[in-house]
C-alpha cells in the first residue's frame, strides 16, 4: 500500500476515533442542555464542570478524552505497526477529531485531554514537562486558561532544547528528537489555535486593565 494512502487511513482512523463527542453526550444527557451554547461554548472537560457544576463528570470526560488519545495511538500500532510515524499520524488524526466532530457540526473541545493521552504513549516525558510548566505558572497566575496556554508554548522550546542524550533515554529506538519535536510542535500548534479566541480575550483584558 503506497505510503500517502496508509497514512491517510490511519489519520482518518485517528479523527474518527477522536471525534466521538464525550462532552456533548454527557451534558446533554445530564442536563439536557448544549455544551455548545453554554459556559464558554467548548466541548470538552473544563467547560462540562463549569455547566454541570459536577467534578465528577468532568473528570469522567477527561478521562475518556484521554482514552481516545491512547487507544488511537495503540489501534494503529496494532493495525499498522509501531512505527512512530504510523502511531504519530493516527494521534494527530486524534486530536483533529476531538477538536472538530462532524458529529456536532465540527465543533469540539481545545484537544489538551486526548494529545495527553497520545503522548503518553508516543513519548510520556512531553506529558510530564507540560504539567511542570503548568504548575509553575499556575502557581504565579492562578489561572487555568492561563496556564493552559503557556504550558503549550513553552513546552516545544523545552524539547527542542533538551539534549538528544538525554531524550534518548525515554524515546523508543523507532523515534528520535528531531521528530519528536515536530510532532510536538504540530501538536501544540493544533492546540493553540483552538485557544486563539481565548487568547485574544486574554489579550483585551489585560490591555483594559
Amino acid at each position: 500500500m503506497p505510503e500517502l494512502i496508509q497514512h491517510s487511513l490511519i489519520f482518518l482512523l485517528g479523527y474518527l476515533i477522536g471525534s466521538f463527542p464525550t462532552a456533548y453526550l454527557t451534558v446533554k444527557r445530564t442536563t439536557r442542555l448544549d455544551i455548545r451554547e453554554s459556559g464558554s461554548g467548548n466541548v470538552g472537560a473544563m467547560n462540562t464542570f463549569d455547566v454541570t457544576r459536577s467534578r465528577l463528570l468532568g473528570i469522567t470526560v477527561m478521562i475518556i478524552d484521554m482514552t481516545k488519545g491512547v487507544a488511537t495511538v495503540l489501534m494503529s500500532s496494532l493495525l499498522f505497526g509501531d512505527g512512530f510515524r504510523t502511531m504519530s499520524v493516527a494521534g494527530l488524526g486524534a486530536i483533529v477529531g476531538h477538536n472538530y466532530s462532524p458529529w456536532i457540526r465540527f465543533k469540539g473541545g481545545r484537544g489538551l485531554a486526548t494529545a495527553a493521552g497520545v503522548m503518553l504513549v508516543l513519548a510520556w516525558i512531553v506529558v510530564v514537562v507540560w504539567c511542570a510548566a503548568w504548575c509553575i505558572n499556575y502557581s504565579y497566575s492562578r489561572n487555568v486558561h492561563i496556564s493552559n496556554v503557556i504550558a503549550s508554548v513553552v513546552t516545544p522550546f523545552i524539547v527542542w532544547l533538551t539534549p538528544e542524550k538525554v531524550l534518548q533515554l525515554v524515546l523508543t529506538p523507532s523515534m528520535s528528537s528531531t521528530s519528536l519535536t515536530v510532532v510536538t510542535v504540530i501538536l501544540f500548534s493544533l492546540i493553540l489555535i483552538r485557544h486563539a479566541q481565548l487568547i485574544a480575550e486574554l489579550w483585551k483584558s489585560s490591555h483594559k486593565a
